[in-house]
């Protein structure tokens, strides 16, 4: 097996590790939402799994600079999804017909 061929099974295997380990931590056999732990350890899993692929199926490895940029800028939109999944816990699908149906509760008698 060539070395390219070698670090790619590598990265993939690396990847498959990752994505199991952020099953486990998402609960994803349960319905429930994971807690504000859970979810910092998720949102790390995944900038991980980012860095794995900026660095060797994109190949930033080879470019120092780009690769702490682009993994910044994944970390930071990482922070961002995080943040509004602890700031707003209820999904707005399964929010909006409680409110619409509490407002309009009293309109139709």
């Amino acid at each position: 097996m060539k070395a390219s061929t070698r670090s790619l099974v590598f990265a993939w295997g690396q990847l498959m590790a990752l994505t199991a380990s952020m099953a486990f931590a998402a609960n994803a056999l349960t319905q429930s939402r994971p807690g504000a732990v859970w979810l910092v350890v998720i949102a790390g899993v995944a900038a991980a799994k980012a860095r794995v692929v900026l660095g060797f199926y994109l190949g930033l490895s080879r470019a120092p600079a780009a690769l702490a940029g682009f993994f910044a800028a994944a970390v930071a939109v990482l922070a961002l999804v995080a943040a509004s999944f602890l700031i707003f816990p209820t999904p707005a699908h399964s929010a909006w017909p409680q409110a619409v149906a509490q407002t309009f509760a009293g309109g139709n008698e």
